[in-house]
């Protein structure tokens, strides 16, 4: 399989996109995780995360006691993504390369 990236890429204006959809997106995203499982306590893997929008919403949902990891192969995405779970005092979501 060849290796690709996302196509519009990770610049900072397509983050703030990425950003802005997710805003749109949330009732649909969160009802998608609540009718999947997701619940408090639990553990969530989000591979291919991206700007971490749909694991920060999991992150709120599993709560103190749950925990998120956000797998993502690029490095800008994800370091929004870490910057967007320290602004949002998230403790129990963190962000892998890979």
């Amino acid at each position: 399989m060849p290796d690709v990236d996302y196509i519009l890429g990770h610049s900072p204006a397509e983050i703030r996109r990425l950003k802005l959809q997710a805003g749109f997106l949330k009732p649909i995203t969160e009802r998608l995780l609540r009718e999947a499982g997701i619940a408090p306590g639990m553990r969530v893997l989000d591979l291919g995360c991206g700007a971490g929008d749909v694991a920060l919403l999991a992150a709120d949902m599993v709560g103190p006691n749950g925990a998120v990891v956000g797998i993502d192969r690029n490095g800008d995405a994800l370091s929004a993504a870490c910057s967007r779970a320290r602004g949002a005092g998230h403790a129990n979501v963190e962000f892998r390369e890979g």
